[in-house]
C-alpha cells in the first residue's frame, strides 16, 4: 500500500522506481524507498548508512534532510500499519446463540418480516432476549447481507458515525455513491441531505439483494413523556426512518418505537422454556425450584442465567426466602459479587469503564475463562473481551471515583499504545487528565476524523472546561471544537466557542482560529464580520512569514534545503492552482472569458505539475464550461470528456455527475438538445434523490431550455417550474427564460415580455451579463411581436452591446439578423403611415 503498486521485482526495476519517486519527496512511494534503502534492503542494500544521501543514484542529499524522510516515511508506515490492523469500522456481528430457548413463534414471523422488505420493531426490558433472537432470524435469512449498528450513547449515536458504517457495508456489497463520497470528502460528512440521498441510491442499485439492516439499543432515540429529543437524535432517527421501504429495517429498543409493518414484544420465556434453558447449561433444577426460578426472574433469560451462575458458585440449590420479586439483575448480581475472586472481580471492574470491547490480553486468561464460564463476559472473537450488558453500568455504580480514575487512566494508556486516538482521548477525559487528552488527540485529529470518529470526538472535547487546562492546550481545545462542530454543521455553537477564544498572540493556531472564525460568520450570513476576521487573520500570518523568512535565510546559511524546496512548491502550486481557479470563475461571471481560459489553463499546468488527477479533472470541467459558454463545442466536449474520464476513474460520483451537469449546459449553448437531454436528465435526477438543490436547479434550468428547443413545451414548462421551486436565485433567470420562450411559442407576447423582463432583473441581481444578454435580446423579439419596433430596437441593441462585450460570434450574428429585421419592421411602419 505503501508503494501503492504491485513491487518492483527486480533491483532494476526498483533503481528505476527510486530514480521516478525521489521527484517529490511527498509521494508515499518516497517514503517507501527511505525505507528499502535503510530498513528492508530487499533489492538495495547500501554498504553504509551514508551511502544513502552521498551516491547520486540514491537519494542524494544531506545526513540531516536523510534523518527527517527517515522520520516521516516510519509515520506513514505506521498509519498504514494502523489501518490493516484496525480497520475503519469493524464489523458488528451479534453472536448466534447455540440454542434459542422459546420465542419460536416469534422466530418465524421474524423471519418472514424480514424476507420481504419489512420494517419491524423488537422491543422488550432489557435481558428478555431480543439481540439473540434477531441474531437467529439473520442466521436464517441474513444471507451475509444483515449490516448491524448498536447505538452507543456519546460513542456512535450521530448521523455522521452511521452514514460512515453504513458506507463501509455497502461499499462491501458493492454499492459505493455513499463510500466515495465520504472517501473523497475525507469522512467529513458536509451535506447530510447529500450523502442520505447517496445512501438511498446505493439501496436502490441493491434491490435485488435488498440487504438487512439492524440497528439495536434504540430506546436512546424514544423521548419520553416530558421531554423533546436532542436535534443530534432528531437529526439521527430522521435519517434512520428515512429509510423505511429502502431496506428491510429491523429496530431493537426496550422502549416504545414509531409504527412499524410489523411489532414484537418480547415478555420472557414461559415456565417450560425456563426449564429448557436450565437443562442445557448443564443444570437439573426439580419442578418447585424451577417455578420459583421462573417466578423471581419473569422468565428473563440474562436473569436466569445470572442465576444459574450464582448457584454455580455458591455449590447450593437457589435460595429466595426473604426477597421480593424484584426481576433485577441487582440482588443476584451483588450475590454473585461476592463469590468471585479478587482478580475476577477486578478484571470486572477493568472491562467495565471500556465502551466496547477491551483486548483480552489485558486480563489473567484464567480470569477471562472463569468470567466466561459464569457468563458474566463475552469473547468477539477478534481478541476482544467486554462485560455482557446491563453489567457494566452494575459495576461502575459501585466502584469508587478514585478508582474509576484509575482505570480510565489504564485504559487510556492501552488505547493509545493501540493507536486508538479518540478512545484514548475518552478515557482521559474520563480520568480528570483533560491535558492529555488534547495532547494526544490534536496531532491525530484529521486521521480520526477520516476514520468516522468525529461524533465522539465532539462528544469528548464538547465536555471538557477551558479552564482546567494551559495556554496551549486551551488553544488546541478551541481549534477542536470548531473544526467538529464546523464537520457537523453546528455553525452557530462554533461560533459561540470561537468567542472564548485568546486572540492576542501571534501563532499559527490562532491563524487558523481567525479563519474558521471567518468560515462561520459567512456560512451564518454575516459577510462583513467574516472580512474582518479573514483580515485579521492575514495580519497574523503576514506577521508571522516575516519570522519564518528571517528564520529561513538563517538556516540556508547551514546546509542546503532542496528536499525542503521540493515540498515546499507543491504546498506553493496548490496555493496557486486555488487562487487560479477563483480567478478563472471570477472573470467568467464578469464575462472575461480570455481571461478566465487563461487562469484555467494555468491551473491544468499546476496540476500537470503535481500529478494531481482531482485538480487535473477540476481544471478540465472548468475549461469545458467556459468553453461551452463560447459555443466552441469541439473544445468544450473534449474538456468535459477528459473530466468525465477522471472522475470515473477516481470513483467520484458527485462530481462525475457536475460534469455531466454542466456537458449538458454545453449541449444547450451549442444547440445540441437532445445530448443536452441525453446527458442531463440522469444527472438531474440523481442530484434530486440526493437533494442538492443548487445543481438540480442548475442542470433543471437547462433540461428546461432544451425540451422547449425539442418542442415539448409540456416538458420545457414542468422542468422550469420545478427549479423555480428549488429555490436558488443562480438558476431562476434561466426558468424565467424558459417560460417567456413558451409564451412567445403560444403566440402570448404580453405574458413572454413580463417574464423575459423578470429574467433579466433577476440576472442583473445575480451579476450575470450572460444571460441579461439572451434575455435583452428575447425582450426585444416578445416587443417586436406586440408591434413594439421602438422598445424592440433598444433591447436588441442592449444585447447586441452585451454579445459583443462577451465575443460569442455566433450570437453576435444572430443578434444583428434580429436588429436587422427590427428596423425593417420599423421602416415598413414608417411606409405605411
Amino acid at each position: 500500500r505503501l508503494w501503492q503498486g504491485p513491487l518492483p521485482p527486480s533491483r532494476e526495476a526498483m533503481l528505476a522506481g527510486i530514480a521516478d519517486a525521489r521527484r517529490d519527496p511527498d509521494d508515499p512511494r518516497y517514503s517507501y524507498v527511505v525505507l528499502e534503502l535503510r530498513c528492508f534492503n530487499d533489492w538495495v542494500w547500501p554498504y553504509h548508512t551514508s551511502d544513502i544521501w552521498e551516491q547520486p543514484h540514491l537519494l542524494p542529499g544531506s545526513k540531516s534532510q536523510h534523518y527527517r524522510d527517515f522520520d516521516r516515511a516510519v509515520k506513514h508506515l505506521a498509519a498504514i500499519l494502523l489501518d490493516s490492523l484496525r480497520p475503519v469500522l469493524r464489523p458488528e456481528r451479534p453472536r448466534h446463540p447455540e440454542t434459542l430457548y422459546g420465542y419460536e413463534q416469534q422466530l418465524a414471523a421474524l423471519g418472514r418480516a424480514l424476507a420481504s422488505g419489512c420494517t419491524v420493531a423488537l422491543s422488550g426490558p432489557g435481558g428478555v432476549g431480543k439481540t439473540s433472537l434477531a441474531a437467529a432470524a439473520l442466521a436464517c435469512v441474513g444471507n451475509g447481507r444483515a449490516f448491524w449498528y448498536t447505538l452507543r450513547p456519546g460513542f456512535n449515536d450521530g448521523a455522521s458515525s452511521l452514514l460512515i458504517a453504513l458506507g463501509v457495508f455497502l461499499h462491501e456489497q458493492g454499492a459505493s455513491n455513499l463510500w466515495q463520497y465520504l472517501v473523497t470528502a475525507n469522512s467529513a460528512v458536509g451535506d447530510l441531505n447529500l450523502a442520505a440521498g447517496l445512501l438511498r441510491q446505493d439501496l436502490a442499485t441493491l434491490e435485488a439483494r435488498q440487504p438487512i439492516l439492524c440497528f439495536d439499543d434504540l430506546e436512546h432515540l424514544a423521548a419520553g413523556n416530558l421531554t423533546l429529543l436532542s436535534p443530534a437524535y432528531a437529526q439521527l432517527l430522521d435519517l434512520i426512518e428515512g429509510l423505511r421501504g429502502s431496506a428491510a429495517l429491523l429496530l431493537i429498543s426496550q422502549r416504545s418505537l414509531p409504527a412499524c409493518d410489523l411489532h414484537l414484544d418480547l415478555g420472557g420465556l414461559n415456565l417450560h422454556d425456563v426449564e429448557r434453558l436450565c437443562a442445557g447449561a448443564g443444570h437439573t433444577l426439580s419442578g418447585p425450584e424451577v417455578e420459583r426460578l421462573y417466578t423471581y426472574t419473569g422468565g428473563n433469560p440474562r436473569l436466569v442465567t445470572l442465576l444459574l451462575a450464582l448457584r454455580t458458585a455458591e455449590g447450593t440449590p437457589l435460595s429466595f426466602e426473604g426477597e421480593k420479586v424484584a426481576r433485577s439483575l441487582l440482588p443476584a448480581f451483588q450475590r454473585l459479587w461476592l463469590r468471585l475472586t479478587p482478580e475476577e472481580r477486578r478484571s470486572l471492574q477493568r472491562l467495565a469503564v471500556y465502551q466496547g470491547y477491551a483486548p483480552e490480553d489485558l486480563l489473567p486468561q484464567s480470569s477471562v475463562s472463569a468470567l466466561v464460564r459464569l457468563r458474566l463476559i463475552e469473547r468477539d472473537g477478534s481478541g476482544g473481551v467486554a462485560v455482557l450488558p446491563p453489567l457494566p453500568a452494575i459495576i461502575l455504580d459501585e466502584i469508587s471515583p478514585e478508582l474509576r480514575e484509575k482505570l480510565h487512566s489504564e485504559a487510556a494508556k492501552v488505547r493509545l499504545e493501540r493507536g486508538e486516538y479518540t478512545a484514548a482521548a475518552f478515557h482521559f477525559a474520563r480520568s480528570g487528565q483533560e491535558d492529555l487528552a488534547v495532547q494526544a488527540w490534536f496531532p491525530q485529529r484529521q486521521q480520526a476524523v477520516a476514520r468516522g470518529e468525529a461524533d465522539a470526538a465532539l462528544t469528548i472535547f464538547g465536555a471538557i472546561s477551558r479552564q482546567r487546562l494551559d495556554r496551549q492546550e486551551r488553544k488546541a481545545l478551541d481549534i477542536i471544537r470548531t473544526e467538529l462542530r464546523q464537520l457537523i454543521g453546528q455553525r452557530d455553537e462554533a461560533l459561540r466557542d470561537l468567542e472564548q477564544a485568546d486572540w492576542s498572540d501571534l501563532s499559527e493556531a490562532n491563524a487558523r482560529l481567525w479563519m474558521l472564525r471567518g468560515e462561520m460568520q459567512d456560512a451564518l450570513g454575516y459577510p462583513d464580520s467574516a472580512l474582518e476576521s479573514y483580515a485579521e487573520g492575514l495580519t497574523v500570518t503576514a506577521r508571522l512569514l516575516g519570522q519564518v523568512v528571517a528564520l529561513r535565510q538563517r538556516r540556508g546559511l547551514l546546509f542546503y534545503r532542496r528536499r525542503d524546496l521540493a515540498a515546499s512548491w507543491s504546498e506553493i502550486h496548490r496555493a496557486q492552482f486555488e487562487l487560479g481557479v477563483l480567478r478563472g470563475l471570477v472573470r467568467q461571471e464578469e464575462g472575461a472569458y480570455d481571461d478566465s481560459l487563461e487562469a484555467f489553463r494555468a491551473a491544468r499546468e499546476l496540476a500537470e505539475q503535481l500529478d494531481d488527477d482531482s485538480l487535473r479533472a477540476q481544471a478540465e470541467r472548468w475549461l469545458a464550461s467556459v468553453y461551452g459558454r463560447r459555443q466552441q463545442l469541439a473544445e468544450a466536449v473534449a474538456h468535459g470528456g477528459q473530466a468525465i474520464a477522471t472522475y470515473e476513474r477516481l470513483g467520484d460520483r458527485v462530481n462525475l455527475e457536475k460534469m455531466r451537469s454542466n456537458l449538458a449546459f454545453i449541449y444547450v449553448q451549442t444547440q445540441q438538445f437532445q445530448l443536452a437531454l441525453d446527458v442531463g436528465a440522469p444527472a438531474y435526477a440523481f442530484f434530486i434523490a440526493v437533494r442538492d438543490t443548487y445543481f438540480a436547479s442548475a442542470t433543471g434550468a437547462n433540461l428546461a431550455e432544451a425540451s422547449f428547443e425539442l418542442g415539448d413545451l409540456a416538458g420545457a414548462a414542468r422542468y422550469a417550474a420545478e427549479v423555480l421551486d428549488l429555490g436558488h436565485r443562480h438558476a431562476a433567470p434561466y426558468a424565467r427564460f424558459t417560460l417567456g420562450q413558451i409564451d412567445l411559442a403560444q403566440h402570448n407576447p404580453a405574458a413572454a415580455i413580463d417574464n423575459f423582463s423578470e429574467s433579466m432583473q433577476l440576472a442583473q441581481s445575480n451579476n450575470d451579463p450572460y444571460m441579461v444578454a439572451y434575455a435583452q435580446r428575447a425582450l426585444g423579439q416578445a416587443s417586436l411581436a406586440a408591434n413594439d419596433a421602438e422598445t424592440a430596437q433598444r433591447h436588441v441593441k442592449e444585447a447586441l452591446d452585451l454579445f459583443r462585450q462577451l465575443d460569442i460570434a455566433g450570437e453576435i450574428a444572430a443578434t444583428e439578423r434580429l436588429m436587422a429585421e427590427v428596423q425593417a419592421f420599423r421602416e415598413h411602419v414608417t411606409l405605411q403611415a
